[in-house]
């Protein structure tokens, strides 16, 4: 009836919020109820010499169908405020182009290519499950909030060659977190550093004054990409992936540095 996206939004508002969420969706179920308490009592006048049993039916269904609608109008109307202010913390980035590259936000026509750049030693850095990759292609193609997701893409013949992800932190509104990959037909052409260094310096236009990364401490790749743009180690602790291990991890930061003029 719903996809999965919008049941996880109005999930999360009763969690988040759990007053808020009942009066909503109490007031939805009194908009809706105020009407069907008037067919109810005209359908009561105009059938009063039927049998109770058929009165009492009439009754139950108009009770049952306005929860369902109020349910339904609720869950419309969380998941999309939730996608709008989603869309309006999330997607602050323009299309970032570099000399070789673009990243911009994805389309539902990037499924499939952007599929192919998802392979096992993907989801193994990133400690991805084969479960969270299907979800993503599948929020991509089906054109569902993806929020902070870019896809990398080759500006010479625009094929997709990976992606990106932006995450501002909840806590701290001046940080953002990143993640990227490349696919397996197009690693070790210096893609990555090209379209990291070009993210964190877009990040930084918007605002934010730190961009944080996180990575295994094997993740030999990833460091030295910190390295080459100027971030710098502020943190080693153990970090829990989405497959559900933890694995020992560092965090660079990179502040953009601001020249006092002469």
């Amino acid at each position: 009836m719903f996809p999965t996206w919008r049941i996880a939004a109005a999930k999360a508002s009763f969690q988040h919020w759990p007053r808020r969420a009942t009066l909503g969706l109490a007031g939805w179920i009194a908009l809706l109820g105020f009407p069907a308490a008037v067919i109810g009592v005209a359908a009561t006048a105009r059938f009063r010499s039927a049998a109770t049993e058929l009165i009492v039916g009439v009754w139950l269904l108009l009770v049952v169908a306005t929860v369902l609608v109020a349910v339904w109008l609720w869950v419309w109307r969380v998941s999309e405020l939730t996608s709008k202010e989603s869309s309006a913390r999330y997607d602050v980035l323009r299309d970032i182009e570099t000399s070789r590259l673009t990243l911009r936000r994805p389309a539902p026509k990037d499924a499939v290519p952007l599929e192919a750049t998802i392979d096992d030693a993907m989801l193994a850095s990133n400690g991805w499950t084969a479960r969270n990759g299907r979800a993503l292609i599948k929020a991509v193609g089906r054109g569902h909030p993806t929020p902070g997701l870019l896809v990398i893409e080759s500006r010479s013949d625009t094929t997709v060659i990976g992606g990106a992800t932006v995450h501002p932190r909840a806590d701290q509104t001046s940080v953002a977190s990143i993640g990227w990959w490349i696919g397996p037909s197009h690693r070790r052409a210096g893609y990555a550093s090209e379209a990291v260094a070009a993210l964190v310096d877009a990040i930084h236009d918007t605002g934010y004054t730190s961009v944080e990364i996180g990575t295994n401490e094997s993740n030999l790749a990833v460091q030295r990409i910190c390295d080459k743009i100027g971030a710098t180690e502020k943190d080693r602790r153990p970090h829990p992936l989405p497959d559900g291990s933890t694995v020992p991890g560092i965090w660079y930061e990179h502040h953009r540095v601001v020249t006092e003029p002469t």
